[in-house]
């Protein structure tokens, strides 16, 4: 609708599955234009290997966001990982996963972890976060190794 509000989206995924940002209208199109290139599934990678996943299937979710300082819900992907999703009034939520690949809306498993993640996207680009560990060491964030 025309009263939209901001909401953070933190992914909680393998540091090998790689997030591509995307308006939702333009998603089929960028997926058959990148497949193979930018975008490599986790295995084969290229033109082939999304022909075997297949068609995507889309669902609409409203989730109820708690405020800035915890996630409201997670949004959970069966074999791939979870999204908290964090902000204050209501999200409409449109989930695009291949067909037979299962998700469902939950409570939050770390609600108050969103403000420590390593990579944020927040429209404009991601960006990564270093931190110090304890020791001293430094921590590069996502895609370490």
């Amino acid at each position: 609708g025309d009263d939209t509000k901001p909401f953070l989206f933190t992914f909680y995924v393998s540091n090998d599955i790689k997030l591509h940002p995307t308006s939702s209208d333009k998603a089929d199109e960028f997926i058959q234009k990148h497949a193979g290139e930018m975008l490599t599934p986790p295995l084969d990678p290229g033109p082939e290997r999304m022909e075997q996943i297949g068609e995507f299937e889309y669902h609409d979710v409203e989730i109820e966001g708690a405020g800035w300082k915890e996630a409201g819900a997670d949004i959970s992907l069966r074999g791939i990982g979870w999204v908290a999703v964090t902000g204050a009034g209501n999200a409409q939520v449109r989930i695009g996963v291949p067909k037979g690949i299962g998700f469902s809306v939950r409570p939050p498993l770390m609600p108050f972890d969103v403000w420590e993640a390593t990579a944020k996207y927040t429209g404009g680009k991601a960006t990564r976060k270093s931190t110090k560990t304890k020791t001293g060491k430094r921590n590069k964030g996502v895609g370490r190794r």
